[in-house]
């Protein structure tokens, strides 16, 4: 199904490239969602808590673990107003479906740059380096035991 804008602008497109006396292909498609999802983590009447998932696990670069953020928010308040609880963080598969809260909240995205930086900064580790940060219990655990 193709809007009345989509029809008329290939159709003048067209036009235009006839009397230039050249060859046009148009292939229009929806944009791709970001490959990205979220967790809620804890939700109360006046706090939200998410987490970003970015990567999920990838076999082809011997990663079985899921890299995010944590984002928490007070209801009902601009978008712009929240709280980065942990820019970067690795949980194993078990780790984040026990933190999982199986409700609905309205999340929102924000900016990825700190989180790619931080990324980025763990895959150059060594290998050791990176399971010894490696979220094994459940997220709001990991987070409060590394404020401690």
């Amino acid at each position: 199904m193709t809007s009345a804008w989509m029809r008329t602008g290939l159709a003048g497109v067209t036009a235009v490239t006839a009397l230039l006396g050249g060859t046009i292909l148009a292939h229009a498609e929806a944009a791709k969602p970001p490959a990205v999802s979220t967790v809620i983590l804890s939700l109360s009447p006046r706090t939200v808590r998410w987490a970003t998932v970015y990567k999920g696990p990838d076999p082809a670069d011997h990663d079985p673990y899921y890299h995010f953020e944590v984002i928490q928010k007070e209801r009902h308040t601009p978008p712009w107003q929240f709280k980065r609880l942990a820019t970067y963080l690795v949980v194993t598969a078990e780790a984040l479906d026990r933190s999982r809260l199986r409700r609905k909240a309205k999340t929102y995205f924000y900016k990825d740059i700190e989180f790619r930086i931080a990324d980025k900064a763990w895959r150059q580790q060594s290998p050791a380096q990176r399971e010894a940060v490696v979220c094994r219990t459940a997220i709001l655990e990991c987070i409060k035991s590394d404020s401690d």
